[in-house]
């Protein structure tokens, strides 16, 4: 993968900001013969406290181009505070993309929320169209995050990461027969999941895949389950299969609530479909405690903190399982020969035995039988964490580059997201 249109040439396979900090993917559409990623991007410092939509575009999924931001806020407006995750839709040869608008206070607390839209004819230059609907009754500030699909009975459907007034996470939807008015229908998921919603549910997103719909989403405020190597992360992502019920506006449930990625730093993903009818995924490889964030050693070297994911071809098997590995056209891996001082590069360890690599002083993976391990010492603390994740380990693919590690396993039932320094 290369990226053109430097201020920095540093990461080889990701892509990442020149200054500033990214986080969330948003957006991800193929749009009149390009490939569109936008992202959640603060220019001006290394933290949070602004939001504006930066954007890549790429005629191959392989070089990408950095073009101009899409969508800045508006003073004195609904997005005033920044330009928060959302998606993109292709109607009537238009694109339209949706966003949460954000606004502070005087004394920078986060006040409100609005759900808005944006419109464009040629992909970069975007007019603002303003508030879809008003807040909805019964749920806090936090309500966020659009993602919209069209349903088989031509409707269009609307859904937002919330959280109630007592401070439960829930996923809510909205139907419009027009593109334009929108009733809300109320929970996505009434009565169920309950015991993964913790206090926010995130970035949700509805996706059919290889004839499965899979509902995937990013709660926030579960504990910890390191006994089952579950939830071991400030925040996570994971997704369950079923079936929407575009009458009652309800998905129902049929697996159980499964982790994306098994490493330390995946969140908020968003997909698309290229032409071919794949569906490709994004992650946000970045989701950290505050101090840890602050610590990451390219803010004081390079002036930029996070990356994005690899881009990932996602298929369901015949057992309801995710499947995930990195697309074709950026893999070009060869055979790990040597396990001493692996350098950035894209590797295949077809071998069946036990082994080690050591990635640097503070990193180390290695394989016990049938589990991979991911041992990693925290460059803010000093402290020593581990990852673990099973299954087929006989043919792994790992990718190392300046910043970030992927791990993907042969089967792609398990993928693993680490950054490194």
């Amino acid at each position: 993968m290369l990226v053109t249109n430097d201020a920095v040439g540093f990461e080889k396979f990701h892509l990442y900001p020149t200054k500033g900090l990214l986080n969330d993917p948003n957006g991800l559409i193929f749009f009149k013969g390009q490939y569109h990623v936008f992202y959640q991007w603060n220019p001006y410092a290394c933290d949070h406290t602004y939001k504006e939509w930066g954007h890549f575009v790429s005629d191959d999924l392989k070089k990408w181009q950095r073009v101009e931001t899409a969508l800045k806020p508006s003073l004195e407006n609904l997005d005033s505070a920044g330009i928060y995750s959302g998606t993109a839709f292709v109607h009537e040869n238009r694109l339209y993309v949706f966003y949460t608008g954000n606004v502070r206070d005087t004394s920078g607390h986060s006040v409100k929320s609005s759900q808005m839209w944006a419109v464009s004819d040629d992909g970069i230059h975007f007019k603002k169209l303003g508030e879809l609907f008003p807040h909805p009754d019964g749920f806090t500030k936090d309500v966020r995050d659009p993602m919209i699909w069209q349903g088989k009975n031509g409707h269009y459907f609307l859904i937002l990461g919330a959280q109630h007034s007592n401070k439960i996470g829930d996923i809510i939807i909205y139907e419009s027969i027009d593109f334009k008015k929108w009733s809300y229908r109320g929970s996505l998921i009434e009565n169920q999941l309950l015991d993964v919603r913790g206090y926010m549910l995130e970035c949700p997103n509805f996706i059919e895949i290889d004839g499965k719909q899979i509902l995937m989403f990013s709660p926030q405020g579960l504990a910890a389950d390191p006994k089952n190597n579950r939830y071991e992360n400030i925040h996570n992502t994971g997704y369950v299969i079923g079936q929407f019920d575009e009458k009652s506006a309800r998905f129902n449930v049929k697996t159980d609530f499964k982790e994306v990625d098994h490493g330390f730093e995946f969140y908020a993903p968003q997909t698309m479909i290229a032409p071919d009818g794949r569906r490709i995924m994004w992650g946000w490889a970045g989701m950290m405690t505050p101090e840890r964030e602050a610590a990451v050693p390219t803010i004081q070297n390079r002036n930029w903190v996070h990356v994005l994911s690899l881009p990932r071809e996602l298929h369901v098997n015949d057992k309801l399982q995710l499947v995930q590995q990195p697309i074709t056209e950026i893999i070009d891996a060869a055979v790990l020969t040597s396990f001493d001082n692996v350098s950035i590069g894209q590797y295949r360890i077809p071998t069946t035995a036990d082994w080690t690599i050591k990635l640097s002083d503070r990193a180390m993976l290695s394989r016990h039988h049938n589990e991979l391990v991911f041992e990693r010492q925290q460059w803010e603390s000093g402290q020593v964490e581990t990852r673990q994740l099973t299954g087929d380990l006989n043919n792994l693919l790992l990718i190392v580059d300046v910043d970030v590690i992927e791990v993907y396993t042969d089967d792609g039932l398990n993928a693993m997201t680490a950054r490194w320094f």
